[in-house]
């Protein structure tokens, strides 16, 4: 008998098997997450159902990386040209004393083209000297150096520059000295630097006073090693691209600084957006071009502009060719009249500075608003009042002729 005792369960199962229920509804089967299943049409009656093959899955496209983003350009404040080398911004700008006469000079002049901006001023009994501004590049050597004027105080204090020199009178000295902020950055023989290669003799120099040079990267060496430091809150120039939408077509600049003597004429060159220089020759009216004779190539410049600026005679006597002068007191506070030369047109208005340490020259036109110079080299001339000037649109030149003021010192009223 324990061999049956599951024959009752086995018979009720079979009868459970004979009978046959409808089958229940078929679920739904549940898409996974972001991939897509093919749709199955409903068999019909007889025929065995078939599985649809299941898609592959389809993936969102790949993230393309960020752009890059250009580093946006440091620019030279004073060219507003981009900086190859950003850390030119930590070092002081130089204020090179350069000579221009008598014309033999001009044989040993270098370095000049390299300059960011050039101031060119009247001196003395005709003489005109320059004032280079060197801060973005770095010449083998700049010269002739020459003596410093009492413009230079002004100029080097501006720009918080070193000032460099190879002396100056005993009172123009000493009008510098009074400026506590500069006087230490004064590199001259008279302060005591007299030696290679801050300030450099040619031993072959037939006129030691016209081959005296220097070199910009001792003298930006001495301002490390004397902690001078970089220039505070130095704004320089406002900059602009493209041609102003106003001004009157001017194409040549023509500057008379002694009559029929000492001459320097910018021409405009379009093809290359450059006022190039000329200076007189022994053959005057024949000019001939202004050429660093470091580079060999002749000196250009983005921006020319004319100033107008009182010339005060001091009793400060300075030595030319064995002659005494007294020494001006060029004015350049407050405000005066200015043109601008740039891209082929002159814009009139005026130069505004404040007497405030450290301040360069504005320039608005007559509306007041500011003047933007074209990215590039600028030449400042500096003219006194009252000289004389002429304007031929026809032919797009602007003339102008240097009128000295009289030399000799205001008599101070006895009290």
């Amino acid at each position: 008998m324990r061999k049956f005792w599951c024959l009752p369960y086995l018979a009720a199962w079979l009868a459970a098997c004979t009978t046959v229920s409808a089958p229940p509804p078929p679920q739904p089967t549940l898409a996974p997450p972001k991939v897509e299943v093919a749709t199955a049409t409903a068999p019909a009656a007889g025929t065995p159902t078939e599985i649809a093959p299941t898609a592959a899955p389809t993936l969102p496209p790949d993230t393309p990386p960020p752009a890059a983003t250009a580093t946006p350009s440091v620019l030279n404040p004073l060219t507003g040209l981009p900086l190859a080398d950003a850390s030119v911004l930590e070092r002081r700008p130089l204020a090179i004393k350069v000579a221009h006469f008598p014309r033999s000079v001009r044989e040993h002049q270098v370095g000049l083209s390299f300059a960011d901006n050039v101031w060119e001023h009247y001196a003395e009994g005709g003489v005109i000297r320059f004032t280079g501004i060197f801060y973005s590049q770095t010449p083998e050597k700049v010269g002739n150096v020459r003596s410093a004027r009492l413009i230079d105080g002004l100029i080097a204090d501006a720009y918080q520059a070193l000032l460099v020199a190879s002396g100056s009178s005993t009172g123009t000295m000493s009008r510098l000295r009074e400026n506590e902020d500069l006087y230490p950055r004064i590199i001259a023989e008279y302060t005591g630097y007299s030696e290679c290669p801050l300030l450099c003799r040619e031993e072959d120099a037939s006129l030691t006073t016209n081959k005296l040079f220097t070199s910009p990267a001792a003298l930006w060496q001495l301002a490390e090693e004397k902690q001078f430091g970089p220039p505070q809150n130095f704004a320089g120039y406002p900059f602009a691209a493209g041609t102003p939408a106003s001004g009157t077509p001017i194409t040549t600049i023509h500057l008379d600084w002694q009559l029929n003597n000492t001459v320097a004429e910018w021409r405009y060159d379009a093809a290359s957006g450059q006022y190039t220089r000329w200076v007189d020759t022994a053959n005057l009216p024949e000019l001939a071009p202004h050429v660093d004779t470091l580079t060999g190539q002749q000196l250009s410049a983005s921006n020319i502009v004319w100033l107008v600026a009182p010339y005060v005679p001091s009793n400060i006597r300075e030595e030319e060719g064995g002659q005494f002068f007294f020494s001006y007191d060029v004015l350049l506070t407050g405000e005066g009249e200015a043109r601008v030369f740039r891209d082929g047109v002159m814009i009139e208005g005026k130069w505004l500075r404040s007497e405030a340490a450290h301040s360069l020259p504005q320039l608005v036109d007559a509306n007041g608003n500011i003047i933007p110079l074209k990215p590039g080299v600028t030449w400042f001339a500096v003219y006194s009042l009252n000289s004389p000037m002429n304007i031929d649109t026809a032919q797009g030149i602007f003339q102008a002729r240097f009128r000295a003021p009289d030399p000799r010192p205001a008599v101070t009223p006895t009290p």
